[in-house]
């Protein structure tokens, strides 16, 4: 079969091989051929060396597919050949919270290999049925942008109706996030430093303003639009000096979900507004195969569609990454494997 790999050396270094086929499915799992993978800019720290260095050795690239299953091994119930799945980011983390050794298991870096092939072999437990009004390729994006924006804005923000909520750039998580946070009746302020971007997102989603984050008095800005309250729920993709601005625009009891490093590493935060504004920042790293399957039941009964930016067959993979990293993309790019259908 064909896959494409990576070794932490750069974009450059994407190659596709050709590997021998995946061994039939053993207890517990079942054999998928891949229809569709999207990009996460996760997949290009991967591939720089940026998120767990150069790899000793090359592994499979990306962390998101949808596609059929071929074939189940023994003991797997729930899903069965033909049925449309998509996989959980983690090859085991079934429920609650993560643990060190589930961590260890998160596809498409730290040595383990990703789903950027012909066919993968996956836990089934870790495999959840596509919403049913989804494409193969629409299917594809939930697995991280979805999940992660899911987490950030129900699993742990509690968003209520009527809050308001806070994300950050036209990326695949915040326009999840926007989505979400519209179909639970809360209030949306998008910050973007491109005008023609937040118009777009405003005309088709529905938010209610746009900021833009190049202005350091953004905060004041948020809480003036929500007459002085504040963002009850924060999505943060920026990291650095963001994750303290995300703090000062709270309202009191905020929920500060981090869940990138786009600005930096390293962040800065006032402990006194913390306190007095009895803020809670929690780190997002994805989440279970449980709310994986909460979050696509959602999407299915809400009839919520993911925005695909552009689409790129197999063959132009390299092309993929590159618009990526342009950053000239909005919400999710992704690699299509319909000769596999």
């Amino acid at each position: 079969m064909k896959c494409y790999t990576v070794n932490g050396e750069g974009i450059d270094h994407l190659r596709c091989e050709d590997r021998d086929d995946p061994s039939p499915p053993g207890l517990g799992e079942a054999l998928v051929g891949v229809g569709a993978v999207s990009l996460n800019y996760r997949d290009l720290m991967v591939a720089d060396g940026r998120y767990s260095g150069r790899m000793d050795r090359r592994i499979v690239a990306c962390s998101d597919m949808a596609g059929v299953v071929l074939a189940v091994g023994r003991g797997v119930e729930g899903i069965e050949p033909g049925d449309r799945v998509l996989n959980a980011p983690f090859r085991r983390w079934p429920a609650g919270l993560l643990r060190s050794d589930w961590a260890r298991t998160f596809v498409g870096g730290g040595g383990v290999d990703g789903v950027l092939a012909e066919k993968v072999v996956y836990p089934a437990e870790s495999l959840v049925k596509v919403p049913a009004h989804l494409s193969m390729q629409e299917g594809s994006t939930l697995t991280i942008a979805g999940l992660t924006a899911w987490a950030a804005l129900v699993t742990h923000g509690q968003t209520k109706p009527g809050e308001w909520v806070l994300l950050h750039g036209t990326g695949g998580v915040s326009l999840w996030a926007a989505q979400i946070a519209k179909t639970l009746g809360a209030r949306v302020i998008l910050s973007s430093s491109s005008s023609d971007k937040a118009k777009q997102v405003k005309e088709r989603l529905g938010i209610d303003h746009t900021i833009d984050y190049r202005d350091p008095e953004w905060p004041g800005q948020v809480r003036e639009l929500t007459g002085g309250y504040g963002a009850d729920v924060v999505v943060e993709v920026g990291g650095g000096a963001m994750v303290g601005q995300s703090i000062e625009a709270c309202a009191y009891g905020g929920r500060v979900g981090v869940i990138g490093v786009l600005g930096g590493a390293q962040a800065t935060i006032s402990a006194v507004k913390m306190i007095a504004h009895q803020v809670t920042v929690r780190g997002i790293f994805m989440e279970s195969a449980a709310q994986l399957r909460a979050f696509a039941g959602a999407v299915e009964s809400s009839g919520m569609r993911p925005w695909v930016d552009r689409v790129f067959p197999f063959e132009e993979v390299a092309r993929a990454y590159g618009h990526l990293f342009s950053g000239d993309h909005m919400g999710k790019v992704v690699i299509d494997l319909s000769f596999n259908r």
